[in-house]
């Protein structure tokens, strides 16, 4: 692929970007920004060039906005993900794969790192270099059909299972929750049970569905789960892990969650946005610590982007390649997105999502049994509440964000979101009045030009 093609780095920007402050890691290295531009304009346009490539079908794989100085962090460290977990496994870390949509706070209290299926999937992926946007969709389709017939083809989530079961990634045990947010965890769970890699070990933290929050006994059942849980993490890792070590933890990750939502909030109160969709979304869900396989480094980088979106607010900044009063959307759904690129050049923005969002709003208590504060926590996500529970809790952060249309995706192969998505629309549709849209997608791969066809048919109605 010729330097044309791809995405460059302005030099006239360099010398801000210099001025910022390093990258802090979990293991207290740190990277310079000498050494992060360099390799933004240097190491990863030679490795990533699918990261790079001036191609709008792409979706949203990293920022063009280059004065967005956290977010070229963000994509810093979105580009070197598979590169500093083979280093973690080289020194001896303990890596689970989990499920997205859940906090991570019993895992970095174990010394282990979390990965959810995209990050997974990061990983693998970013092991093999040179590769074209269409090279490296064409390769993944590949993996995720093998992952369909071994699995099941009505599962959205295979992701992982194949490289799992091969042995290319070194992950030492599979440990999700038994969230409502997805139809297949316990599934996976056993069909990794059932694969041919025996090494790894297999976990699967429980907890009762459905109008349990409030329920002492459904708390107390599901902190003993997190207990059984660290103490699988603790016979991999070797070390013992105390209260006090979840309770620091716990500190840790409702720091991450406050500055995210702090910083949503200011992005919500411009009357003109200070950032394009996609690096909201990025910087937002920052707030998840695991988001690139180390707590301190996107602690770090969150911190720099809550200060920056806040001066651009001040400034009144609006975001690279953002619409002069754009339509506002909000995006429902698991594991999904629009491709902000093409969205935005339609005269829209993705405002915000409920995907993540939901344990991102949720604060552990810190005071007393840190087993019992983080289940009750989690018993409490909005995401996993009944219909009309999470609903009117999504109504509430459609209003928040000011949006002025609500889409809803689902994956194909996603059971639960495809049968709640009607009746959640409906709610939203009766509280707000806005005009919904509903959409079916595959999983993974290029975005197919009728599926953005029908999104800029919704734009232009709203």
């Amino acid at each position: 692929m010729s330097d044309k093609k791809l995405f460059r780095y302005s030099e006239e920007n360099k010398e801000r970007f210099l001025d910022s402050a390093n990258i802090k890691f979990d293991d207290g290295t740190e990277v310079t920004p000498e050494e992060i531009w360099h390799y933004l304009t240097v190491e990863g346009p030679a490795k990533y060039p699918n990261s790079f490539e001036i191609n709008l079908y792409q979706g949203n794989r990293g920022t063009r906005d280059e004065t967005l100085i956290s977010s070229l962090k963000a994509q810093y460290l979105s580009l070197t993900l598979s590169e500093r977990m083979e280093k973690a496994k080289d020194k001896g870390k303990t890596i689970a794969f989990i499920q997205g949509g859940q906090a991570v706070d019993p895992y970095t209290a174990a010394d282990t790192i979390a990965l959810r299926p995209a990050l997974i999937n990061s990983w693998y992926a970013g092991k093999t270099h040179g590769e074209t946007i269409y090279q490296r969709n064409l390769r993944t389709r590949g993996i995720k059909e093998r992952a369909y017939n071994d699995m099941s083809f009505e599962a959205c989530q295979t992701g992982g299972y194949e490289q799992i079961q091969a042995g290319d990634l070194r992950v030492d045990i599979v440990a999700p929750y038994s969230v409502l947010r997805c139809s297949d965890v316990s599934y996976g769970l056993e069909a990794h049970r059932h694969g041919p890699n025996k090494d790894v070990k297999l976990f699967l933290a429980d907890f009762p569905m459905r109008h349990q929050a409030d329920k002492k006994w459904a708390i107390e059942y599901f902190a003993k789960n997190l207990r059984r849980l660290t103490k699988a993490l603790d016979e991999i890792t070797g070390k013992e892990t105390t209260e006090e070590d979840l309770r620091e933890s716990i500190k840790l990750h409702n720091k991450g969650r406050r500055l995210a939502v702090e910083l949503a909030d200011l992005w919500w109160s411009a009357d003109v946005p200070p950032t394009n969709g996609g690096d909201r979304g990025s910087l937002v869900t920052l707030g998840n610590l695991e988001a690139h396989g180390d707590a301190q480094a996107t602690l770090s980088v969150l911190e720099e982007a809550r200060k920056e979106i806040e001066e651009r607010v001040k400034n009144g900044v609006r975001g690279h390649g953002v619409a002069e009063n754009p339509k506002r959307l909000f995006v429902l759904g698991s594991c999904v997105g629009l491709n902000n690129y093409r969205s935005e050049e339609s005269g829209a923005i993705v405002v915000g999502t409920d995907n993540m969002w939901s344990h991102l709003t949720t604060i552990v208590d810190e005071e007393g049994d840190p087993y019992y504060n983080l289940a009750k926590a989690t018993l409490e996500y909005p995401y996993e509440q009944s219909i009309e529970k999470r609903a009117l809790w999504t109504v509430e952060q459609i209003k928040r964000s000011r949006a002025e249309g609500v889409i809803f995706i689902h994956n194909w192969g996603c059971n639960t979101q495809a049968a709640v998505s009607r009746a959640i629309v409906d709610v939203i549709k009766r509280e707000t009045g806005l005009p919904t849209f509903i959409s079916e997608r595959e999983l993974g791969g290029l975005q197919h030009e009728q599926e953005q066809n029908r999104v800029n048919a919704f734009i232009e109605m709203v």
